[in-house]
């Protein structure tokens, strides 16, 4: 198993959080060290306070965001945009830097992306550039199982193939109530997109995935 694993999704709330925070109490409840990180985060409530953020901070025990947390903007759009918005932006080489130094002490990282692969980090970086930037993190791919998942699923192994990577785990969410009809004819439609060694795990609405990391 790598020791990094970067988690992406075909669109925002596709379920990367709950994946991710699934993954960490896993591998937590099997006594292995782990660390899961949100790198960038954009979108703060009233108090300051980013939903993926806490949910991954509670599922570790944590409480300081900066441990999780490179970047956080108070606008919940692109990065490219929140960061804008705060006259400021990212710096993909520091980025980069600091995900491979959170791994550094621990067995297993857990990384969990922005949005979908081409979401832009600045203005000429995007989502897909980070994952070819940390060339030894396996991929997971999370998708929202719903209306217009098709396109969005072969669009997005699409361009991981382009970029040279193939996702090693995927997880086919029901991203809403009304969404469990939906697993099915998405994964029908993937199947032949996909690599005999890939691990195919299907998420009923609310359902915590169990996760074997033996397999």
């Amino acid at each position: 198993m790598a020791s990094k694993i970067f988690i992406t999704g075909t669109d925002t709330d596709a379920g990367k959080t709950w994946v991710t925070a699934s993954a960490v109490r896993s591998l937590l409840q099997q006594n292995r060290s782990v660390r899961a990180l949100k790198p960038v985060a954009c979108g703060l409530d009233t108090d300051g306070r980013n939903e993926d953020i806490e949910t991954l901070l509670h599922a570790q025990g944590l409480q300081n965001p900066d441990d999780i947390c490179l970047y956080q903007f108070a606008k919940p759009a692109a990065p490219s945009q929140a960061a804008a918005e705060e006259g400021g932006q990212v710096a993909p080489q520091q980025l980069v830097h600091w995900c491979e130094e959170k791994s550094s002490d621990v067995e297993i990282t857990l990384i969990e992306g922005v949005g979908g692969l081409m979401v832009p980090i600045t203005d000429n970086w995007l989502v897909s550039d980070w994952i070819q930037a940390m060339p030894d993190a396996e991929v997971w791919l999370v998708i929202a199982c719903k209306l217009g998942a098709i396109n969005q699923t072969l669009l997005t192994l699409d361009k991981l193939k382009q970029i040279g990577r193939t996702p090693s785990r995927i997880f086919f969410n029901a991203a809403g109530n009304t969404s469990d009809t939906w697993i099915k004819p998405t994964l029908e439609a993937a199947q032949p997109f996909l690599t005999t060694n890939c691990i195919i795990q299907e998420i009923s609405y609310g359902q915590h995935p169990e996760i074997d990391f033996d397999n």
